[in-house]
Formats: structure tokens, sequence, C-alpha cells
């Protein structure tokens, strides 16, 4: 079902640089296949934050005449966006694909099932690790810069129910093509899952909103849980913050996401 999050767990998942440097074909049914090379994050709380930078100027001598000060905006069209995260770490898989071969096969008993390779040219791994050691990874991974493409974070992912398309009109179909029916009367349950983003509508006979614009994202379909086609928003992470305490089996974490077109 396409209202469904992939692992019917998780609803938001950072991406690493080197995610989109691999092909996911032809096994993109795989759940090994969407989780390469992504952490999922379990999150209480997301707050989205769009700031206008639009330049103010008091304007002299109106006040006197009308009894009533103006100040004119300069709309340079810039805007500052940040996503703020809390929640906890559980313990999880973690998947990592590379180029072929890379990962030492000679240690790898390809007989064993137990083993963590889950390709048989030695390119992607799957372990399930402690929610302290992701923990560890990630603080790792913002400590990195973009010329580690295994170990920069440089998409988020967050899952929203949706009703209404890219035209106006209700989803009529997912990201892959699957034909879907939602109405009015979809509930929020029932509803697709789209990753947001800051796209604006823009599909039909006209442009819609994105009217004299040229837009950068375009508004999402539903995701298909079948297949692995999902659109987060660039960006890096600012600050990752988390609290280890003794016995607990998550850790709790703190993330700022600022959002940007690129990184260098």
């Amino acid at each position: 079902m396409p209202t469904q999050s992939p692992d019917n767990v998780h609803y938001v998942f950072l991406d690493l640089s080197s995610r989109s440097s691999f092909s996911d074909t032809p096994d993109t049914s795989t759940m090994e296949s969407f989780s390469s090379n992504r952490i999922a994050l379990k999150c209480d709380t997301v707050t989205i934050s769009t700031a206008k930078n639009i330049m103010s100027f008091p304007t002299p001598a109106i006040g006197i005449a009308t009894g009533e000060s103006v100040s004119l905006g300069l709309d340079l069209g810039m805007s500052t966006k940040s996503i703020a995260l809390a929640g906890i770490i559980t313990e999880q898989n973690i998947t990592k694909q590379f180029s072929a071969n890379d990962l030492p096969q000679s240690e790898v008993d390809p007989t064993d099932s137990s083993n963590t390779y889950t390709d048989s040219d030695g390119k992607r791994c799957t372990v399930f690790m402690t929610a302290q050691e992701v923990s560890q990874l990630i603080h790792s991974y913002v400590d990195s810069s973009f010329m580690q493409p295994n170990q920069n974070l440089n998409k988020l992912n967050i899952l929203i129910p949706s009703r209404v398309g890219p035209n106006w009109t209700y989803h009529d179909e997912t990201a892959s093509g699957e034909t879907i029916t939602v109405g009015s009367k979809t509930s929020v349950e029932d509803a697709p899952l789209v990753p947001f983003n800051y796209g604006v509508r823009d599909k039909g006979a006209s442009e819609l909103d994105a009217k004299f614009s040229l837009p950068i994202s375009s508004f999402p379909k539903p995701i298909n849980t079948a297949v692995n086609i999902t659109e987060g928003v660039a960006g890096f992470v600012r600050s990752f913050d988390t609290t280890l305490v003794g016995g607990q089996p998550f850790v709790e974490f703190n993330m700022q996401f600022e959002i940007a077109f690129a990184s260098l």
C-alpha cells in the first residue's frame, strides 16, 4: 500500500550523498535497496522554519502628512530554511553500499546465511547496530565534509500524508505510475505519503502556483513502497546533539538541518 512508510516504522530518513552514485535497479523492491546509505530516525517533533529575508526601509515624512508611518519592503527572493528534529535513535539495520568488490569479500563465507553481505559481488552489506553506535556513526558523518561522499549527510526525507496532487486535484497516481484513489473523505491515516519539499503545484493546463517562476523543486507524487523513489530536501546537518543515559536502550537526539541547494 502506498499509504504506508517503507518499513512501517520510520517516516524520517537521512541520506548520504553517495546514495545517488549507485543505481538501485534491478532490485528496487528490496528493503536493502531502499535503506542503502540511509539512516532512519524516530522523531517526536519536526520543526520546519522558513524565514523570509526582506530588507525593510522606513519612509521619511509620510507620517507627518498622514499620521501613519510607512515602511517599504525590498523583496529580493531570499529565505532561510531549516528543520529542527528531536526524538530517539534506536537499534536498527544499517545498509551501506559501495562499489563492487570494495568490501573484503574473502573474509565472508558466501554459504553462511548469517553473513552481512547481501550482494554476490561484495558491494552492499547490512548490519544490526546498537542505538549508541548509530549515534556515533551520525556524529562521525556530521564531522565530515562534502569531499567524503560515504560520510556526507546531504538530504533529509520527511514523509507526510497528502490528499492533493501537483495539479490541485486529488492524487491519482504514485511517483512510479501506480494508480491510486484519493478523495476529500480519505482520512489522514489512509492518505498516501509524500516527501516534504518546497515544491509548488504546477501541473495541468497552466503553470498554476508556479506562474511567473522557474521552480527548482517539483511538487511530489506519493511514494510507492515497492519502488525506491524519494525526493527529500537537500542541505547539511548544522548540529547534532545526543544524550546517553546509562541502562537506556535508546539515545535521545536533537538535530538542526539547514536546507541548501548545494554545499561545497
